[in-house]
């Protein structure tokens, strides 16, 4: 009988893991712990030049997602925009903040991901 349990929990905390790494598998890799930003878009300005990100504003839109179950929030780049009084974006980034503990059959997995634009 033990033995069945432990082959329970050891298979539930290999599928938690997997779980947790597939449903962010472009965003981040991190089985246990991210804490990155990514790059998603770059503009060019109208002289094809790529602007200075110094002087620029940014904005800020984020999603909390609890157990990988619960997702709440708006993390477009229209929200962050206009939480950062933006009217032309130039960077579009993604930072994600993850803590996933595999704790038996009650896995603790909270997950923050944030839109950042830079503009004028």
């Amino acid at each position: 009988m033990n033995k069945f349990l432990l082959l329970i929990t050891l298979m539930c905390i290999s599928s938690q893991c997997i779980y947790a790494n597939s449903v962010s598998k472009y965003f981040d890799q991190g089985v246990i712990y991210t804490g990155s930003i990514f790059p998603v878009d770059v503009a060019k300005d109208t002289d094809d030049k790529i602007m200075p990100i110094e002087g620029l504003k940014s904005g800020e839109a984020l999603t909390h997602n609890i157990l990988g179950i619960i997702e709440t929030g708006n993390r477009g780049i229209q929200a962050a925009a206009k939480n950062g009084g933006i009217t032309k974006i130039y960077y579009v980034d993604t930072k994600v903040n993850k803590v996933y503990i595999p704790l038996g059959f009650i896995p603790i997995y909270v997950k923050e991901t944030k839109t950042i634009v830079y503009g004028k």
